[in-house]
């Protein structure tokens, strides 16, 4: 398994949706956080509520976690209808402290309709794009 990856999303788990702006002051444009949406059964972990789609037959360098197959959902939400992009950067960096890094990541960008946690109408749907670093 992605245990590398699935301990960096399990503290991605623990994380709160918020608002943003490009310019960091959100001004008249601020909107509160949309209502959570509800995460799919299962996963990597306990708590960690994503699968990691893609060719079985690649293995992921550092944490040497193998990808699941072409037909698993990339997203980790659940009751949604939308577009989802994912990308597993790979690769590594020197820091200011002369040391060389690691880095294997699992990111998500999903947009697209839900029905939030503790709802379960279709009017109930909302609209929205979440990230998931």
């Amino acid at each position: 398994m992605l245990l590398g990856a699935g301990a960096a999303l399990a503290g991605a788990a623990l994380m709160r949706p918020a608002s943003a702006s490009a310019d960091g002051d959100p001004g008249d444009d601020f909107r509160p956080p949309l209502p959570l949406p509800k995460p799919i059964a299962g996963g990597l972990a306990p708590g960690v509520h994503v699968w990691a789609p893609g060719p079985k037959d690649i293995t992921l360098p550092f944490s040497k976690g193998q990808l699941m197959g072409p037909n698993v959902d990339p997203s980790d939400i659940t009751d949604y209808s939308g577009f989802t992009a994912l990308v597993y950067p790979v690769g590594t960096a020197h820091g200011s402290d002369g040391k060389k890094y690691n880095l294997e990541g699992d990111m998500r960008v999903f947009s697209g309709t839900y029905v939030p946690v503790g709802k379960n109408r279709i009017a109930d749907r909302r609209q929205g794009t979440f990230g998931l670093v």
